[in-house]
């Protein structure tokens, strides 16, 4: 050993007899990665709480797991819906929740028709996924032809300048999706609480579909369970 003494010289002699080149012990890189899940890794049946008995087939009141099933797309419609809006306590629009979701038990409405869908997806074509408020604004814009016509020409590089979308010649719908995408894109009021459960300002179709994009703002696009056109 060079130096022994005093104590502050140690530290230069373990400096001076390691390797050369190489990191000291204790200094190294931890690199932490969240878990990303599948569909199919949060298959219901893998659940210690899953029993083939029970009609839903989970014995408890709300699923532990259902956020992490939402965002992988492995989640109802109805689980998605409940959960984003569990927060929402003002009666008049919980009973227009619950009645969407007793009416969409048949026929789960993801996208306004197929036409929709193919839009949106052209629409989100090399943009960020990841970017929730813009997924969800894009989700609204595609679901009318006009306001989307309009809209792309402001759409690009992961942005939409959605003060400059200026909607003329379009139906009041139309309007009314521009409103929640910039509530959701840009944090907006021009939606109120009392607005959304108005059914007679606001159509049962263009209200699931102000629904279905705030689960995409909460959850992403898992919460549409959105695939590649094609892709199976």
């Amino acid at each position: 050993m060079l130096y022994t003494e005093p104590l502050s010289l140690r530290e230069l002699d373990r400096l001076m007899r390691s390797v050369p080149n190489f990191a000291p012990r204790g200094h190294g890189i931890i690199l932490i990665r969240k878990q990303e899940y599948t569909a199919k890794d949060c298959d219901c049946r893998y659940c210690p709480h899953y029993s083939a008995r029970r009609k839903t087939g989970c014995t408890l009141d709300r699923c532990d797991c259902v956020t992490e099933r939402i965002i992988a797309g492995a989640a109802t419609y109805r689980e998605t819906i409940a959960e984003t809006m569990s927060a929402i306590h003002y009666p008049p629009l919980v009973r227009r929740i619950n009645q969407l979701l007793k009416e969409s038990e048949e026929t789960p409405m993801n996208y306004r028709n197929g036409k929709h869908r193919i839009v949106f997806a052209k629409a989100i074509t090399r943009l960020n996924r990841k970017n929730k408020a813009l997924m969800a604004a894009l989700h609204l814009l595609t679901a009318d032809h006009r306001l989307w016509q309009v809209a792309k020409s402001f759409t690009s590089q992961n942005e939409i300048n959605m003060n400059a979308v200026q909607v003329r010649d379009c139906d009041e719908n139309a309007y009314t999706l521009l409103c929640a995408a910039k509530d959701l894109y840009l944090g907006t009021k021009h939606l109120t609480v009392s607005d959304l459960a108005d059914a007679e300002l606001i159509p049962p179709k263009v209200f699931a579909l102000i629904c279905n994009a705030m689960a995409i703002r909460r959850f992403g696009l898992g919460a549409v369970q959105y695939e590649e056109i094609g892709e199976k």
